[in-house]
């Protein structure tokens, strides 16, 4: 668990965008994975002052209490983890749902999973810990890998599972959803709403992939019922008839189905997809280029 400069700028954004930071919970102690060159430059690009950290062992973890007070207005600042090891204020398997014993419910203006749900096996109980926490008027931030990330944790997350965990019968806005690729800092994707869209919205490229996700909690309703991907609850987005469409083949495909060529074809259309999904740009319509740098600069 940790920030990285994805995570930082994200930060930032949702700074700019209203959220208050006052007091803040980490899933887990977050640590910084930020190189000395790309903070000075984010110091700079927001007119910050210098952190001051607190004495530690040059090789210690440098944790994000500093960064969350000195920058981003935290008066206080907790952890939650499974264990002692990095000395969260809390104990507690996010497998499980809240004790009673702890007073974190509806205490907090932001909660932060940077890196923490896809750890946690029991991915419902630990979400709905982070919204538990979140007092009405405060925001849930996530930053999770959601594709070629296999093997980092236990799941990789669509970005049409967040749109419909934060929705308004739940209790909550969804401010914004953007991609983020780890070898390009300078720029996300606003992914598309499959709702909007009445179709799925898919991603296979050649990157890693993390999904950015900012949620604010407008109302402390009851729980409810488990939701259903988009396009399995929208029943008159795909009727009988469009299914059997889909099963035959389309007009250029018949005469290469004709020939026996239809299965060679599809295979060929598959490795040019890979190849043009090894570039740094994600497709459009559904995914919109943004800046990130005019987004957060000061």
């Amino acid at each position: 668990m940790g920030i990285d400069i994805h995570n930082l700028n994200f930060l930032a954004y949702a700074q700019d965008r209203g959220v208050r930071f006052t007091r803040t919970l980490g899933i887990g102690r977050q640590a910084l994975f930020i190189e000395p060159d790309d903070l000075e430059l984010h110091r700079s690009r927001r007119g910050l002052i210098r952190l001051a950290d607190a004495p530690r062992v040059p090789s210690a973890p440098r944790y994000f209490e500093p960064l969350m007070t000195q920058w981003f207005g935290a008066e206080v600042v907790h952890s939650v983890d499974a264990s002692a090891y990095e000395n969260a204020s809390f104990v507690h398997d996010m497998n499980l749902p809240w004790p009673e014993a702890l007073p974190v419910k509806a205490q907090y203006d932001a909660v932060l999973d940077f890196g923490c749900l896809e750890h946690v096996f029991n991915f419902p109980t630990a979400w709905q810990n982070c919204v538990d926490a979140c007092a009405v008027g405060g925001h849930v931030l996530h930053a999770v890998p959601t594709n070629n990330l296999q093997g980092h944790g236990f799941y990789q997350f669509s970005a049409e599972l967040f749109f419909n965990l934060y929705q308004a019968q739940r209790g909550f806005e969804l401010v914004d959803l953007v991609f983020a690729m780890k070898a390009d800092p300078r720029v996300w994707w606003r992914v598309a709403n499959p709702m909007d869209v009445r179709r799925r919205v898919n991603l296979c490229n050649g990157h890693e992939v993390y999904m950015l996700v900012l949620a604010r909690k407008t109302a402390e309703l009851p729980h409810q019922p488990a939701p259903q991907q988009s396009d399995y609850a929208q029943a008159d987005w795909l009727g009988r008839t469009r299914l059997a469409e889909q099963s035959k083949p389309s007009r250029w495909q018949q005469p290469l189905a004709t020939l026996g060529l239809l299965a060679a074809a599809r295979r060929w259309r598959a490795r040019l997809a890979a190849v043009r999904g090894a570039g740094l740009a994600l497709p459009q319509p559904d995914f919109a280029r943004l800046d990130v740098g005019a987004m957060i600069s000061r």
